[in-house]
């Protein structure tokens, strides 16, 4: 079972570059064609060709999963490829593929250039070959072979160029996005700093004297108290209108941005309802908005739909957004199941939101039929409501 392990392990582990094993070493079943020609061979050159082509293979399988030896593995194996067309044929070109692949996952340029070099001095001993045997025909037949071969490494070189060049891009997007969030912080220290302290230092500052004229003088600690109140409501007051600019979340927003998102994901986006019109208070447009965005997330990441919707309806005494997909689903547990569950925090997430506004969230998902979640909020009519439910 350890060896197992062990062989699973090797097969379908990635090395720093190139793609895992098992899909380089498929490509061995093609080492047939050299191994039946070598049994045409008489038995004495079999006994050199055999062991040659073990050692070749070998090679292959070192040099893919060893990058301190890959450059010392092409070598050798475009020795043994010399050898074989020297001696036997000049069709055995075709296994300098094997050599190229390896080519391709070379580190430095002064590796390259090596390998490269040997590369050209076996093209030119093949072409050699083919001229002292009269084979000229037959040459240019291999002349797409030779042409293929010198494209495969700089075809695996680009690709290694753009996977890390996408690399560091996410690498820098994460250093942006970390250096946003620690300026954010450092703004919100700042605001914060600027907005109440001066207010509440001014609050202690009052209370404190009423509390000395409460006795002495009762109407003057009695306005002092009125003075105290009415900076605790401005300070309020300030406090909100700070939280709302750091979240400003709104629907139409999250609509623009999940077009976005969906089709970055091959997934498509069909809108139903008069998202133009929509017109809710602050509040709700910012917990709505958050709840969308979280949603079409969960979508990308999980659905592996092909299509979402997105509906919004609005009816006496409450507003409606319904997001659904066609992709796999769910095994249909209940929504109390699903937000009691460790990995789906995104849901508990907005159902606590919701609790704040007395909203609903339903989630319908039978097990292959896609995804619907339903989330339902009451209207705000008046300032009053929305400080209560605030």
């Amino acid at each position: 079972m350890q060896l197992l392990t062990k062989l699973r392990q090797f097969l379908l582990k990635r090395p720093e570059e190139g793609p895992p094993f098992l899909f380089a070493g498929v490509w061995l079943i093609y080492m047939l064609f050299p191994l039946d020609a070598v049994a045409e061979f008489p038995s004495a050159e079999q006994w050199i060709a055999y062991p040659l082509l073990v050692v070749f293979v070998v090679l292959y399988v070192v040099g893919f999963n060893r990058a301190s030896w890959r450059l010392a593995s092409i070598i050798v194996q475009l020795i043994i490829l010399g050898y074989f067309i020297w001696r036997y044929h000049e069709s055995f070109i075709y296994m300098a593929f094997y050599t190229v692949s390896l080519l391709g996952l070379l580190r430095t340029k002064r590796e390259i250039g090596i390998a490269f070099s040997g590369l050209l001095l076996l093209f030119g001993l093949d072409v050699y070959r083919f001229e002292t045997t009269d084979s000229s025909g037959d040459f240019l037949e291999l002349i797409p072979v030779i042409v293929a071969l010198l494209l495969v490494p700089f075809a695996m070189l680009v690709g290694r160029r753009s996977r890390r060049l996408r690399t560091q891009l996410q690498l820098a997007n994460d250093e942006i996005a970390r250096l946003s969030k620690s300026e954010e912080r450092q703004r919100i220290s700042r605001e914060l700093h600027d907005t109440l302290g001066h207010t509440l230092t001014m609050m202690t500052l009052k209370s404190e004297l009423a509390e000395k004229l409460v006795d002495s003088q009762p109407e003057r600690a009695k306005q002092e108290i009125r003075d105290v109140q009415m900076t605790s409501r401005a300070a309020l007051k300030e406090v909100r209108e700070l939280v709302t600019g750091m979240s400003a979340v709104t629907i139409r927003d999250e609509l623009a941005n999940a077009k976005r998102i969906l089709s970055a994901a091959s997934i498509g986006l069909k809108l139903e309802g008069p998202f133009e019109l929509i017109s809710v208070k602050p509040l709700l447009d910012n917990l709505l908005g958050m709840c969308l965005r979280e949603l079409v997330t969960n979508v990308v990441k999980h659905s592996r739909a092909r299509m979402c919707t997105i509906a919004w309806s609005e009816e006496p005494g409450l507003y409606r957004l319904i997001v659904s997909d066609d992709g796999v689903g769910t095994a249909g547990q209940e929504m109390e199941a699903w937000t009691s569950k460790p990995g789906h925090n995104g849901l508990r997430g907005m159902q606590e939101r919701l609790d704040l506004v007395d909203g609903q969230l339903r989630l319908d998902s039978p097990r292959g039929k896609g995804a619907r979640v339903t989330i339902t909020v009451p209207k705000i009519n008046s300032t009053s409501g929305e400080e209560r439910q605030a």
